[in-house]
């Protein structure tokens, strides 16, 4: 009788090894492919974020260029109607230039009034109540508005100030006889660093921008500032010839044909006037983050893969890799937050470390009734600094500046940060005005008597102008008051001839 051999219901060897890479090769595929969606929606969320993000930085853009040029459109149509209507003799010069200059005075963005008749001659100006012998007949407003009957306002280009050499945006409009012939213009000007400053206080990255441009592509302000931003037109770039032309806002990732940098970009035509405004984050900040956590995922899946390929042996030693991988990370993470919180430029604490102590702070002295006081610093001059002397010195400057800021900082909870660019700032817990302010004259003196050379200051050396502010000024209710009143004297300060520090008068606080 012929013996059958039944099979074993056991895996043969070659079938346990072909079962096993098959399971391995699947848990890896399957490991793989949810690393690489989970990768997929992560980016897809950090680009949605920073779309968001442009979007409410163009928002506020859009809406201080809106108040501030309807600002001026108000005050020219008032300007207008008194020329149409009143004979602008000796006397209602004088008195109208004085109303001009409180006009100036009580609207945050405008430099100057100006009336011209219609041979673009000075008739009144917001600078001086005496008869000026200039003419502005060759300006581009001008013409447009002597050509262009009507009533609205026109913005121009970029020009530079004949008054103060300052980079101006013109905001014109047409008078005319009672026939409807032109009788000349009258015109406010924006300073460009009104903008700037503005542009400066929004959260972008490093690598950043924030720009005003006409319709036409001539750009008005942008941060970071460029020094051809008078003759740089970017019609040309995608913006404009491919996103603009279809939609009046929205989203869009481009490269800037400024700088060749590849950013997401939110722009919005500004309604009822000439102007785009548009923000753009990097893509190489958005995704920084991401990518690191690209590198660590894909670290992951490789080790993981080796593990499960491997012997225990080799299972165990990468065990032991991995847990010395952490205790380094661990270790680089803690550094990591070290450098975080510190200005690799001058040593001291950043802009991130500041607000952080900030916050705190604030709270401390909402719960305790405590004064907190702020300074604000500026280099004055700087940016002719480095004009002249170069960036590498520029950046030297900045490094002695931040030395003598902290040198004057005695006290352990006292805070001393570079706040961005020439801008320091001095957090001051349990200090009165009073006290802030004499630390600050300490800081303007000590700075003053280091007589750092500067050829591009009127003084001829590094001298700063500060603006200081306390918790228990009128106000004064959030945190951001705080640095909103400093920054307002630190403008006050820079106004009044720099070099100088300015505060709310200790009498009006005791008042």
């Amino acid at each position: 009788m012929k013996t059958i051999t039944l099979v074993s219901g056991r895996l043969t060897p070659k079938a346990l090894s072909v079962g096993l890479v098959a399971f391995i090769f699947l848990v890896c595929v399957m490991l793989v492919s949810a690393i690489a969606w989970q990768l997929k929606q992560s980016a897809d969320e950090r680009l949605a974020n920073a779309k968001i993000a442009v979007h409410n930085i163009v928002r506020a853009s859009e809406q201080q260029a809106q108040d501030t040029l309807r600002q001026a459109e108000s005050i020219l149509s008032n300007l207008a109607e008194r020329v149409e209507h009143e004979k602008l003799d000796a006397e209602q010069r004088v008195r109208l230039s004085k109303v001009m200059a409180n006009n100036v005075e009580a609207t945050d963005g405008i430099q100057g009034l100006f009336i011209y008749d219609q041979n673009g001659d000075w008739v009144v100006n917001s600078f001086s109540a005496e008869a000026v012998a200039k003419n502005n007949s060759d300006r581009s407003y001008f013409i447009y508005h002597k050509n262009h009957p009507g009533s609205a306002i026109h913005v121009g280009q970029v020009i530079l100030s004949r008054t103060t050499g300052d980079m101006i945006i013109p905001v014109s409009r047409r008078t005319q006889y009672p026939d409807g012939s032109f009788s000349g213009v009258v015109l406010a000007t924006l300073p460009v660093a009104y903008f700037q400053r503005f542009f400066e206080r929004l959260d972008v990255d490093k690598q950043g921008v924030i720009l005003l441009a006409l319709n036409n592509g001539d750009l008005l302000a942008r941060r970071p500032m460029i020094e051809a931003l008078m003759t740089t037109n970017i019609a040309k770039g995608e913006l404009f010839s491919r996103y603009l032309i279809n939609s009046n806002d929205g989203t869009a990732s481009l490269t800037s044909v400024v700088d060749g940098i590849e950013r997401v970009y939110a722009y919005s035509r500004i309604r009822g006037l000439p102007i785009v405004a548009a923000a753009g984050l990097s893509l190489d900040s958005v995704f920084a983050t991401w990518w690191t956590y690209v590198y660590q995922a894909s670290i992951m899946v490789a080790l993981i893969i080796f593990v499960l390929t491997g012997l225990g042996f080799l299972f165990y030693r990468q065990i032991q890799r991995l847990l010395v991988a952490e205790e380094d990370l661990r270790l680089a993470h803690r550094d990591l937050e070290l450098i975080a919180k510190t200005d690799s430029l001058t040593g001291l604490p950043n802009r991130r470390c500041f607000d952080i102590t900030l916050a705190q702070e604030w709270s401390r002295a909402c719960r305790t009734g405590n004064s907190v006081a702020l300074i604000l610093i500026d280099i004055d001059w700087f940016k002719q600094y480095n004009d002249y002397y170069g960036h590498v010195l520029g950046d030297e400057c900045l490094r002695r500046i931040a030395q003598l800021v902290g040198k004057n900082i005695n006290r352990p909870a006292d805070l001393a940060a570079r706040y961005g660019g020439e801008e320091f700032v001095i957090l001051l817990p349990e200090t009165e005005l009073a006290g802030a302010v004499g630390i600050a004259e300490e800081v303007r003196s000590a700075i003053e008597a280091a007589k750092i050379e500067h050829r591009g200051s009127a003084t001829g050396i590094v001298t700063i102008s500060a603006g200081v502010a306390s918790n228990h000024q009128d106000g004064v209710i959030e945190a951001t008051d705080l640095l909103e009143k400093s920054d307002s004297f630190l403008y006050r300060a820079k106004k009044l001839g720099r070099n100088r520090v300015e505060h709310q008068s200790l009498e009006v606080l005791e008042t």
